[in-house]
């Protein structure tokens, strides 16, 4: 497969293992899911990524969730349910990594595309403030 550059800003399909899974000592997600690369590293080939949930956020958490509107949602081809990008976790991982998964309604493929620029910026902005306030949870894959 051919695997597109880890830029930030692209989502990709990813095997996502939430912070609270890996801590019960699970080493795979119940679940892929799109997820928006928020840091790459070339010369380590670390990257950072954030998942994307249909949940609502839980209460407590709506500063850590950002929903993505509807109009970037079609953009890059995500559903027409309510989508959160989850800002208070990550997955870090080299790229490419085996859990990239091929999306279904495209296997050639395993990115969405980018989120536009002033979105990704908030999504950074967010991230910060998680990382400021000691939110954040990192899983290493």
């Amino acid at each position: 497969m051919n695997y597109p550059d880890p830029v930030p800003g692209l989502v990709i399909r990813f095997d996502y293992l939430w912070d609270i899974d890996h801590q019960k000592g699970l080493s795979t997600s119940n679940k892929e899911r799109p997820c928006a690369i928020v840091l790459y590293t070339k010369a380590t080939n670390k990257t950072l990524v954030v998942p994307i949930s249909h949940s609502y956020p839980e209460p407590g958490q709506e500063d850590y969730s950002l929903e993505i509107p509807p109009e970037i949602c079609a953009e890059i081809c995500l559903d027409n349910d309510r989508n959160w990008v989850r800002v208070s976790e990550v997955n870090e991982f080299e790229w490419p990594s085996p859990e990239l998964r091929p999306r279904p309604e495209d296997p050639s493929r395993v990115d969405y595309g980018m989120v536009p620029e002033a979105f990704f910026l908030e999504i950074r902005k967010r991230l910060a403030d998680a990382v400021a306030q000691h939110r954040l949870g990192r899983t290493k894959r």
